[in-house]
């Protein structure tokens, strides 16, 4: 049973501006003059040809698609979904907000991990709702979700949303597909689990295979900023039970998700190769970074995705090597919640394999 916010529950919204793809579906013919919706007249201002060239030049005038009809049908067919069981927004962050907007009510307590990824809380206390955090189960190598205790805490709490991030982020573990089955019976049927997939594309290895599907009241988020290079642009969509979906595009921005990024994903989209190849060389990178460091005596922890983490014996030692980084112009992410200020996450790339670098991260 989906429990969406009270306010949403039994109220449809209806979109005012649905965009010219569903007005052409709607009447089986393509438009052929756009003169209801109050775009600029074809004058392309000379800095933009030059910056971008006609083509982009030419998609920044116009309003896009509202619901990336073309970037929904590509995604469910390499998901194995439908595309009314997909959506687009500007970012996986976005779709965060979004997600929590659909379920959470004023005052609500949501879970996850003490210290996963900031930008969740973030959001969360901005919609007004309280986070109850979950220690991760730490050891020697060792930093991973309590998926049990996430489960218990919310039947404790009634809570309507659990969120997840596997491949999890500062750590790097990652939960196979079963154990993912086995968490999401294990939570309250009305419970939303927000499973956060941005690193998943790099989880490559057969037995790594993430979930297959429409998981029941999940809401899987992706991301096309690691694995196809479009941060800057803002892709990201989630796959969900069609029911949910539709009430997303309710309450979603009309026109967030830009013709330029809509282009753009759709020609990652349709040339596959670019993206596999972009995710071996980042992987080949993490393991010769990974392998350097080993080497200086520092073991990361064991990650799935486009980065490392190595622990330090206390926030002092990290923040003392990060600063250290910083006054020679090398940025590394230290976590800002408390319980993990002792590591520091570090990106699989060239800069990182720098002998400087290596010898100030190894301490």
């Amino acid at each position: 049973m989906t429990r969406f916010a009270r306010h949403l529950d039994h109220h449809p919204i209806v979109n005012p501006f649905p965009g010219i793809v569903n007005l052409e579906t709607a009447l089986g013919r393509p438009i052929t003059a756009r003169i209801g919706s109050n775009e600029s007249i074809p004058m392309p201002a000379p800095a933009l040809l030059q910056l971008f060239g006609a083509a982009a030049t030419e998609l920044a005038r116009l309003y896009p698609d509202p619901y990336a009809h073309a970037l929904r049908e590509r995604a469910a067919a390499l998901n194995h979904v439908k595309p009314a069981e997909v959506l687009f927004d500007t970012g996986a962050d976005s779709l965060i907000l979004l997600t929590l907007r659909l379920f959470g009510n004023v005052g609500d307590t949501v879970v996850a991990s003490a210290g996963t990824y900031p930008t969740f809380r973030y959001f969360a206390e901005g919609c007004g709702l309280h986070v109850d955090e979950v220690p991760y189960r730490t050891g020697e190598g060792l930093l991973e979700p309590d998926l049990g205790a996430l489960a218990a805490r919310a039947h404790e709490l009634r809570a309507p949303l659990v969120y997840l991030a596997n491949p999890d982020n500062p750590g790097g573990h990652y939960y196979r597909a079963a154990e993912i089955a086995t968490l999401r019976a294990a939570l309250p049927v009305d419970t939303v689990l927000l499973l956060d997939e941005a690193y998943v594309d790099f989880c490559t290895d057969p037995a790594d295979a993430p979930p297959h599907g429409v998981l029941p009241n999940t809401v899987r988020l992706r991301t096309l900023s690691k694995a196809y290079a479009l941060a800057g642009l803002r892709v990201g969509y989630a796959i969900a039970s069609a029911d949910i979906v539709a009430k997303a595009d309710q309450i979603r921005p009309q026109y967030a998700l830009s013709a330029l990024a809509q282009a753009a994903a759709q020609a990652l989209f349709d040339t596959p190769d670019y993206a596999r190849d972009l995710v071996d060389e980042t992987l080949a990178l993490r393991e010769k970074l990974a392998a350097a460091l080993r080497a200086h005596g520092r073991a990361p922890l064991p990650s799935h995705t486009n980065f490392v983490a190595l622990a330090y014996p206390d926030a002092a030692a990290a923040e003392r090597i990060q600063r250290s980084l910083l006054a020679d112009g090398v940025a590394v992410h230290r976590p800002p919640h408390p319980a993990l200020k002792h590591l520091l996450r570090v990106t699989a790339h060239p800069q990182a394999l720098d002998p400087a670098v290596l010898a100030a991260l190894a301490g």
